[in-house]
């Protein structure tokens, strides 16, 4: 783990090192491929490819400067760059199940990460086994000797389960398996997880890395074997992100921090009111001092901000309908992590997920009081 003395808000903004000819913003290098200066930089390439930007399937300058910052802001010694959160997930654990091998996977996942690992990670070898990651004892029960990885969300989506990073990492290397982490609602603002052993930490990076909803882009970060195995399959998936892309998040990269705390001081006002209110029977959010993993939160975050995602399960699930259309200041649409504040129907009959952006508080509070109204 490489460690980085500086403050987070310098690393998220100069993590990336100098830009060529002294740009102040990186500049996006939008080409294929870049010319070879002789044979022996060829030579050298098809050995080396990280040796010289040559195809940009494989290295780009813009991308790298991301993935910099990236390895900067995780405490890492490399970071990878993808198209998507979802092409994140895939490329490592192809990686990682090359030839067969076992998964453990928690029960509280994204639901297409839940259905990828259930159907789709089977079909190339691999068995996947779902484990409730809350109970310690199930966990050890679940390893076989085949097993390469367990693989987990910090806060869950979209129930903001707080899992015990820190013991479930413990009893992974106890097996001399892989603790990858997607961190995605936390954020690097709140948990790094590889600061707490983890082995591979992922983000679906369109979310609040980048934080605008603009771009569609994934991200990971770690150390040893397992990141070069990734690379290259990154490299024959084609699953690296774009160049332009990759400008777009580290521009919204840096205002991370001013965007999480600022979600994470609302959100809290927020779930106070959904706690309060007559339409609910369940708040999740884990800065509610009533939260189940309050103590759990405390300790991993330290204590004072929770993040912009939480819950609510409605009393009468019938009125979900009524409470969603309600809104006016969420947004009603798919995603996390933007600066505009999201409502989101999920699986759940009567659960509904709010992602806080960046609005006048006292607007989405009225907002939020209005929508539950229509429930009762």
């Amino acid at each position: 783990m490489n460690q980085d003395d500086r403050g987070l808000a310098t690393r998220l903004l100069h993590g990336r090192g100098a830009n060529p000819l002294g740009a102040v913003a990186a500049p996006i290098f939008d080409t294929a491929s870049f010319a070879m200066a002789d044979m022996a930089a060829h030579k050298r390439t098809v050995e080396d490819p990280s040796v010289h930007d040559y195809y940009s399937r494989v290295r780009n300058p813009t991308v790298a400067a991301l993935e910099s910052t990236l390895a900067s802001i995780e405490s890492a010694p490399r970071a990878l760059a993808f198209a998507s959160g979802m092409a994140a997930i895939t490329t490592a654990l192809l990686a990682l199940g090359r030839r067969g091998g076992h998964f453990i996977a928690s029960d509280q996942l994204f639901v297409n990460s839940r259905e990828w690992l259930a159907h789709d990670l089977p079909d190339f070898g691999c068995e996947v086994t779902f484990v409730d990651l809350t109970d310690p004892t199930a966990l050890e029960a679940a390893f076989r000797p085949t097993t390469r990885a367990v693989f987990f969300e910090e806060f869950t989506n979209p129930l903001l389960d707080v899992l015990d990073i820190e013991a479930i990492v413990a009893i992974t290397h106890d097996h001399d398996a892989l603790a990858v982490v997607d961190n995605t609602f936390a954020t690097p603002v709140l948990i790094r997880p590889l600061e707490l052993g983890a082995d591979i930490v992922i983000h679906s990076a369109t979310k609040y890395l980048a934080g605008h909803g603009r771009v569609l882009a994934g991200a990971l970060a770690g150390s040893g074997p397992a990141m070069d195995a990734i690379a290259v399959m990154r490299r024959r998936l084609g699953t690296i992100i774009t160049p332009h892309n990759a400008a777009a998040v580290m521009e919204g990269m840096s205002t991370l921090e001013l965007r999480v705390d600022r979600a994470s001081a609302t959100a809290l006002r927020l779930a106070e009111l959904a706690d309060a209110h007559d339409a609910t029977s369940t708040v999740n959010y884990p800065g509610l001092p009533s939260a189940p993993a309050h103590e759990l939160a405390r300790r991993l975050t330290g204590g004072h901000r929770f993040g912009g995602m939480l819950s609510f399960a409605l009393l009468r699930p019938e009125r979900k309908a009524a409470v969603y259309d309600a809104f006016t200041r969420f947004i009603r649409a798919t995603s996390l992590g933007d600066v505009v504040s999201l409502v989101d129907s999920v699986d759940d009959p009567n659960v509904l997920r709010l992602s806080v952006g960046i609005e006048s508080a006292d607007d989405l509070l009225v907002d939020l009081e209005k929508a539950l109204d229509a429930a009762l």
